[in-house]
């Protein structure tokens, strides 16, 4: 018998696969290779956004496993990963956090390759390669910015869609496709998903699978700085020199997604989208200088924001291997370029700088955005208890006040306000049982924010006396509502002052009397308020001179009970 005999444990089993595999080859083909001029960080940002994806990879199979593309049942899922499933925070952190470090990473590798001039040639296709991967780095984004299907990733995704609706000729029917028919919906969220989880990883793994080959063909740009000789003087093994400098800046990479996902703990998620609503929408960090080209165009001419100038922008990049055809790679000698670019990159931090500064400095803004954290921060709460099978909004009914608040809008908002700026046949409740809405009633009882609206003949007089008196008599009415901060001798104080202000002539306070006020006693608490939505005209109340409906024979018990406790809450709205 001839020949060498296989060789025994771990290596001949590692000989075996290598002989079937190649894997010896293929390792070759990774890691071997020289870096002229030694090993260098500069060379290492290619790998850490080639980590950047492997972890949106990874993490992105695995929100995809909790993950239902549906208008109706994606948020839902979404505040399931998040607020339920361990560490399903963490992992959506890490995944959104990574996706604006792989943009960052990846404009930086442009950048760096534009530096060292590496689009030159023989270098052109793989300039255009990382091109159209940067392309779709920023496509990954922005198909993922809506399938939370928050208020945040609807607004934006209509913002994106009626943008390309502009387009001449084919924006109707590109708009349609985006949003799946002729609004956003179902389909809007499914086709969102498939791009975002097949299409665009497909294409993407492709495309890094020919910039690597180019790579690998052309090897790495060597420094301008350093003349041939010192260039192979210098030269080191890809393995260990160079790879252990992509394996330490792709390690760091993670560590900064990972301490910001820490940090925020995960990222935002707003309340579920709402269609009905006025959100005030802004795109994401990377989308803000094109929002903000947008407004200082007019209307008509926002096309050239949208479109032109960006298409200009790309279609410059794509051809600068041709522009520039020069023998040197020296800075020095690309003055043109780098001075564009450098222009390029002023521009748009100046347009997000206006971007982030005019938001600041708009307080309509700012109370807008404490709203809709406030709404988000509840309906997540909500959402622990289950959210409905229509999904969406409808997490809102788990909340007794929220289902009081829809009866209120059908019922009594077209009297009543709840802004602080009067009803338009009642009184403004925004405040109510408060020391400040009593006074102001005592005060003023016939004035716009109370009984003005109502119109009721000889209604209340204003309560006249000294700061003191009033505050006396505010507190004794305070008391009533059962509040607990109601101080105990200022009450009596008020109490004292009924007969000498003449309140007990028209006011009872035993909480049965009949008088031509209504009945003071457990003023405010919730037995009080229900009695006057089921009957403000029964005698202890407002009597014949009531102009309120009567709500006893419309609304059950319990829908009176929650609508009551809506009133009471306007004391404090949330």
């Amino acid at each position: 018998m001839t020949g060498t005999p296989p060789a025994k444990g771990a290596r001949g089993r590692a000989h075996w696969l290598d002989e079937r595999l190649g894997l010896s080859r293929l390792r070759a083909a990774i890691l071997g290779g020289q870096m002229p001029g030694g090993a260098s960080f500069w060379h290492a940002l290619g790998a850490a956004a080639a980590g950047l994806f492997a972890l949106e990879a990874a993490t992105g199979l695995f929100l995809s496993l909790f993950y239902a593309p549906s208008a109706q049942t994606a948020w839902a899922s979404v505040a399931y990963i998040h607020d339920q499933l361990p560490f399903g925070w963490f992992v959506r952190g890490l995944h959104s956090f990574g996706s604006s470090a792989l943009i960052v990473v990846a404009g930086l590798h442009l950048l760096q390759v534009l530096l060292f001039g590496a689009y030159q040639r023989p270098r052109e296709a793989n300039w255009i390669v990382g091109l159209a991967l940067f392309g779709l780095t920023l496509l990954f984004a922005l198909s993922g910015y809506l399938l939370p299907y928050d208020q945040k990733g609807f607004w934006a995704k209509q913002v994106e869609a009626t943008i390309v609706g502009g387009v001449p000729l084919v924006g109707r029917a590109a708009q349609q496709v985006i949003q799946g028919g002729e609004a956003l919906g179902n389909l809007t969220v499914t086709h969102a998903f498939a791009v975002h989880a097949l299409a665009l990883p497909a294409g993407f793994v492709a495309l890094l699978a020919l910039h690597l080959f180019l790579f690998r063909q052309h090897g790495p740009t060597p420094r301008w700085w350093l003349a041939a000789g010192e260039l192979a003087e210098r030269a080191v093994p890809t393995w260990p020199e160079q790879t252990s400098r992509d394996v330490a800046a792709g390690g760091l990479a993670l560590a900064v997604v990972a301490l910001a996902a820490l940090v925020r703990h995960g990222p935002a998620l707003e309340a579920p989208a709402d269609p009905a609503s006025s959100y005030l929408a802004r795109p994401d960090w990377y989308a803000l200088p094109l929002f903000e080209l947008r407004l200082l165009f007019p209307a008509r001419l926002e096309m050239v924001a949208t479109l032109i100038i960006p298409g200009i922008a790309a279609g410059l990049l794509a051809a600068l291997p041709f522009l520039d055809r020069g023998p040197s790679r020296r800075p020095a000698d690309r003055r043109r370029v780098l001075g564009a670019a450098t222009f390029g990159l002023a521009s748009l931090a100046a347009l997000s700088a206006l971007a982030i500064a005019r938001d600041a400095r708009d307080p309509g803004f700012a109370r807008a955005r404490a709203a809709e954290e406030a709404r988000a921060r509840e309906a997540r709460r909500l959402a622990l208890k289950g959210v409905p099978p229509e999904g969406g909004v409808a997490v809102f009914r788990n909340d007794p006040l929220n289902q009081a608040r829809e009866l209120w809008e059908q019922r009594c908002g077209g009297c009543h306000g709840l802004t602080g700026s009067g009803g338009d046949k009642a009184p403004d409740l925004k405040g109510y049982d408060s020391r400040a809405w009593i006074r102001g009633f005592l005060t003023e009882p016939d004035g716009p924010l109370y009984m003005g609206p109502a119109k009721i003949e000889r209604g209340m007089k204003p309560v006249l006396g000294t700061p003191d008196e009033l505050d006396a008599l505010t507190e004794m009415i305070y008391a009533e509502t059962g509040a607990p901060d109601a101080v105990t001798a200022r009450a009596a104080a008020g109490r004292a002052l009924l007969s000498a202000k003449d309140c007990d002539s028209c006011h009872e306070f035993d909480g049965e009397g009949e008088n031509a006020g209504p009945n003071l006693k457990g003023r405010g608490r919730l037995a009080w308020v229900e009695a006057v939505i089921a009957d403000a005209g029964q005698p202890r109340l407002f009597g014949d001179r009531n102009k309120m409906p009567r709500f006893a024979d419309k609304l059950t018990s319990p829908q009176i009970e929650n609508l009551a406790r809506f009133v009471l809450a306007q004391k404090t709205p949330r």
